[in-house]
């Protein structure tokens, strides 16, 4: 077995990093919104978790269950 030669720069790791960033913005946006409406704001977690909207939920209130990234 071969092991995978480690990232050496960021160009390798792009996902990721989109992945990271756009989820720390959409967590930003979260707060902000609780701040404005905290009801819409709980609405809309609530439907995220009922799978009404597409995309995670806030990294903010994990769920009991980790979902697997790599699946």
């Amino acid at each position: 077995m071969e092991e995978k030669e480690p990232s050496r720069n960021l160009e390798d790791n792009l996902p990721m990093v989109n992945y990271i960033m756009l989820h720390r913005i959409y967590d930003m946006l979260t707060i902000m919104a609780n701040g404005v409406d905290p009801d819409k704001t709980a609405k809309m977690i609530d439907y995220h978790e009922q799978g009404y909207l597409l995309g995670p939920e806030p990294s903010f209130t994990p769920s009991e269950n980790p979902v697997d990234q790599n699946a």
